[in-house]
């Protein structure tokens, strides 16, 4: 079951008989993980035993990073609702990246549950640590707010640290208008549901733009955008189930 799988970073997905995905994770190393479920089997919950019983098929999607495989692992788990994730996640909480998009400047939030109040919701993703482990990537590559409260754009206002890190834009010094601060959601937003290609040609369009109009230093955020983006995601389907 395991003789293929490679040791890169990934998801995979344990199927049944009839090639329903009954479970998927995320690894650092997959043969590693996907090993481990065979390991000491009848000491394992019996939930897990249920699981080994019942997969006769091991499918797998390797990643660039193990930050890749989290957001990959978040959106497959939300499409698929496979079975024993559900049952095994029992005593364990969900957790969630939050967006308000209706706000003039929009925080990535983490949250533990859902509410219907309009906001997009990206998850459930596997422990606080790796939904904080997103956001701190996310707005590495997207300058955007984590704090809270309402954001009135003054001039002149002392922005916080995260302005020096250049980890956000600094809303509420006014140093960017809500309509670009949105632009830059709306590919946060492309890129947590997979529209990997549609947020690279968004980031290609801005940066010739910028250039066009000899804005340079504003080209190469954009380029340096576009590379953070490379390293941590794939924009090729290889290995899709």
């Amino acid at each position: 079951m395991v003789a293929d799988v490679p040791s890169d970073p990934g998801v995979y997905f344990f199927r049944g008989v009839t090639g329903t995905i009954l479970y998927i994770g995320k690894a650092k190393c997959l043969r590693k993980r996907v090993r481990s479920y065979l390991h000491k089997v009848k000491r394992r919950p019996t939930k897990i035993k249920r699981l080994i019983r019942w997969t006769t098929d091991v499918r797998y999607q390797i990643c660039r990073s193990e930050q890749e495989a989290l957001f990959l692992e978040s959106r497959l788990i939300q499409k698929y609702q496979p079975t024993y994730n559900t049952a095994m996640k029992y005593g364990r909480q969900d957790w969630y990246i939050r967006i308000d998009v209706g706000e003039a400047f929009p925080r990535l939030e983490r949250v533990s549950e859902t509410q219907p109040d309009g906001a997009r919701y990206f998850g459930p993703l596997s422990s606080r640590r790796w939904t904080d482990e997103a956001i701190d990537v996310l707005q590495r590559i997207f300058p955007v707010r984590t704090c809270e409260g309402e954001i009135i754009p003054t001039p002149g206002f002392r922005a916080c640290f995260e302005y020096d890190l250049k980890r956000c834009n600094a809303p509420c010094a006014a140093l960017i208008t809500s309509e670009l601060y949105k632009e830059t959601i709306a590919d946060i937003v492309n890129l947590l549901d997979g529209e990997y290609e549609k947020v690279q040609e968004s980031l290609v369009a801005k940066r010739e733009g910028a250039s066009e109009t000899l804005q340079f230093e504003r080209a190469a955020r954009f380029q340096k955008q576009l590379q953070r983006i490379q390293k941590v995601f794939t924009f090729l389907d290889v290995h899709r189930m």
